[in-house]
C-alpha cells in the first residue's frame, strides 16, 4: 500500500495541463526535463509498481518551448512513418514550441529510442510525410551513413520519406547518379510511383522525380505517365501550374520518346490548355510541347489556342504563348490562328499586352499576313496613334509594311483635321517621326510642312520640342531638293532653334548653342 500511496501522490505522472516550468532542478534552460526530481520520482513509483517507466515513449534529449500549433510526437511503426502512427497530441497552451535535437517545427529529429519523430504542420496524407520545409542538422543515422554502405534493403519502405528531406532527397540523387544499379532504381521507382503526384510538388522531392525521370526506362516512364494521367484527368494539369510541379513536367516532357506517351500527355493537358497558357509556370509546359512535339501533335491545342486567342493575348503570360503558337504552326493550324488574331486586331492594338502579339504578325513580315492586318486597322490609325500602345503597333505598321501600304496610312494621318494634335501628343510625336523616317516624296515633303506650319506651337511644348529636335537632328537629307528644303526652313526657324537650345528644358550652355548655330550656318553656307 505504501507504494501505491506513493503513486497516487505523485501528481507530475500524467503529462501537465499546464505550461511546463521555466527550468527545473538538475536541468538546463536549454533542457528543462532532464535528470530532475520528476524523472527521480517518477522511476521511483514504477521501481516500487515493478513496472518498467517509459515503456514505450524514449526520453526527450531536448525540450523546449511550446507547440502552438498543435504539434505531436509521433511513434511511427516499422515503415518508418509511411504507414499508420500512435502518436501522443500536445495541446496549444501546454508547449510553445518543439526543438528535438535542432529538429524543431516540421523537421524529422532521431531521439535515440524506438525511432521516435517529431511532426509540426506536417500533412500526412498519403499516408507519408510529404512537406518537410526545414533543414535538420542531425538526421537519423542512416541519412547520415556513407552511401557506399548503402544496400537497397536498407531503402526499402524509406523511400517515399527520404525524399522529402534534404538531405535524403540529395542521398538519393546521387545514389541514381553512381553507378546503374537496376535494382536499386526499380526500388526507387516502385516506391516512388505511388507518391508521384504528390512528390512533384515537393520542395525536395520534386529533384529525385527529376533524375528519376532521367535514369528510368522508357517503360517506368510510361508508367509513371499513366500514374499521373489515370486517377485524375486535372492532375496534370495541377502540377504544372506549380513552381515546384511545372520543373517535374517540363523534364518527363523533354524525356518523352513514344507516340503512347506524347498522346497521353497532349490529352491530359487538353483540357487546361487556356489556364495553363494565361500562367506563369503552365506557359512553360505549353511552349515546350510546342517546341518539341510536331504539328500534328499540337493540332487540338492550336485550335483551342485559335478559338481563345483574346483572353490569351490579353494576359502576360499568354501573349507570350501565342506568338510561340504563331511560330511553330504553318499551313491551316497557322491560317486558322492569325486570322482569329486579326480579327480582334482593334482591341488587341490599344492592350498592354496584346499589342505584342500585332508586333510579332507585323514582324513576320509575310504580304499577306500584313495586307490583312492592315486592312483591319485601317480607318484607326489616328485614334491609335494617340493610344500608348496603339502608337508602337502604328510605328510597327509604318516601319514593317511596304512603301506602298506605308503611304496609305501617312495620307490617313494627314488628311484627319486633328492631324497637328500628333505633334504635341505624348504618344502621337513619335508615330510623327517615324512616319518622317520611312515616307518619300510627296508624302515626306507635306510632313516637312505640317512641321513647319506648326513649328512657333511646338517650341513651346515638351512633346513638341522632343519631336522638333528629333527632326533637326535625326533626319536623312536625300537629294538637293530635299538639302535646299531644311536650309531655307532651318535659316528661318534659327531664332527659334536658338532659343530651344539655350532653354532651361535641355540644359544646353549658351557657348554650346552659339557653336552649334555657328556650325549650322558655315555647313549650309558651304554647301549651297
Amino acid at each position: 500500500m505504501e507504494g501505491f500511496r506513493c503513486f497516487l501522490d505523485t501528481a507530475s505522472l500524467r503529462i501537465p495541463q499546464s505550461p511546463l516550468p521555466e527550468c527545473m532542478s538538475g536541468s538546463s534552460s536549454q533542457n528543462p526535463i532532464g535528470e530532475s526530481h520528476f524523472d527521480q520520482t517518477l522511476e521511483a513509483a514504477f521501481s516500487r509498481l515493478k513496472v518498467s517507466s517509459f515503456c514505450r515513449q524514449p526520453q526527450l534529449s531536448r525540450f523546449d518551448g511550446d507547440c502552438s500549433n498543435g504539434s505531436v510526437i509521433k511513434y511511427p511503426t516499422n515503415d518508418h512513418g509511411l504507414g499508420g502512427e500512435n502518436f501522443i497530441p500536445f495541446c496549444n497552451d501546454e508547449l510553445q514550441s518543439l526543438n528535438l535535437n535542432s529538429g524543431g517545427n516540421g523537421v524529422p529529429s532521431h531521439l535515440g529510442l524506438q525511432n521516435c519523430w517529431v511532426q509540426s504542420d506536417i500533412d500526412c496524407s498519403n499516408g507519408f510525410v510529404s512537406n518537410l520545409n526545414q533543414h535538420s542538422d542531425n538526421s537519423p543515422h542512416w541519412l547520415q551513413a556513407s552511401l557506399n554502405g548503402w544496400s537497397v534493403a536498407d531503402l526499402r519502405g524509406r523511400v517515399a520519406f527520404l525524399a522529402t528531406d534534404q538531405d535524403g532527397c540529395r542521398c538519393l540523387q546521387r545514389a541514381m547518379e553512381a553507378v546503374p544499379n537496376k535494382e536499386l532504381i526499380d526500388l526507387i521507382f516502385l516506391e516512388v510511383l505511388e507518391h508521384v503526384a504528390t512528390l512533384m510538388l515537393d520542395p525536395h522531392g520534386n529533384y529525385v522525380v527529376q533524375k528519376l525521370v532521367e535514369v528510368c526506362s522508357e517503360e517506368q516512364r510510361t508508367q509513371m505517365l499513366l500514374m499521373l494521367t489515370k486517377k485524375n484527368d486535372l492532375q496534370l494539369i495541377c502540377i504544372s501550374l506549380d513552381t515546384r510541379g511545372t520543373r517535374s513536367v517540363q523534364k518527363l516532357l523533354k524525356y518523352v520518346t513514344t507516340k503512347e506517351q506524347i498522346t497521353l500527355i497532349m490529352r491530359a493537358l487538353s483540357p487546361g490548355v487556356v489556364a495553363l497558357s494565361k500562367n506563369s509556370n503552365g506557359q512553360h509546359v505549353i511552349e515546350h510541347c510546342l517546341e518539341h512535339f510536331s504539328v500534328q501533335d499540337n493540332e487540338h491545342l492550336l485550335h483551342v489556342v485559335a478559338n481563345n486567342c483574346c483572353g490569351i493575348a490579353k494576359d502576360k503570360s499568354g501573349c507570350c504563348v501565342l506568338q510561340k503558337c504563331v511560330e511553330h504552326s504553318n499551313g491551316k493550324n497557322r491560317e486558322r490562328l492569325v486570322a482569329a488574331i486579326t480579327a480582334k486586331a482593334i482591341v488587341l492594338a490599344v492592350d498592354r499586352y496584346g499589342n505584342y502579339v500585332l508586333q510579332h504578325l507585323l514582324g513576320l513580315r509575310m504580304p499577306q499576313i500584313t495586307e490583312n492586318l492592315l486592312r483591319q486597322l485601317r480607318g484607326s490609325y489616328m485614334s491609335l496613334s494617340c493610344n500608348k500602345y496603339g502608337s508602337n503597333v502604328v510605328e510597327k505598321c509604318l516601319l514593317d509594311s511596304g512603301e506602298e501600304q506605308s503611304s496609305q496610312i501617312i495620307f490617313e494621318l494627314l488628311t484627319n483635321r486633328n492631324v497637328s494634335m500628333l505633334l504635341l501628343h505624348p504618344f502621337g510625336n513619335y508615330v510623327i517621326q517615324t512616319a518622317l523616317s520611312v515616307s518619300k516624296g510627296v508624302y515626306h515633303d507635306a510632313l516637312f510642312n505640317l512641321v513647319q506650319l506648326n513649328s512657333h506651337v511646338m517650341r513651346g511644348n515638351y512633346y513638341g520640342q522632343k519631336c522638333f529636335f528629333s527632326l533637326l537632328f535625326n533626319v536623312t537629307l536625300v537629294g538637293m531638293q530635299g538639302f535646299v528644303h531644311w536650309s531655307s526652313w532651318i535659316g528661318a526657324n534659327l531664332r527659334g532653334i536658338v532659343s530651344l537650345l539655350v532653354s532651361s528644358s535641355y540644359g544646353y550652355k549658351a557657348s554650346v548653342s552659339d557653336a552649334i548655330v555657328f556650325d549650322m550656318r558655315e555647313i549650309f553656307t558651304l554647301k549651297l
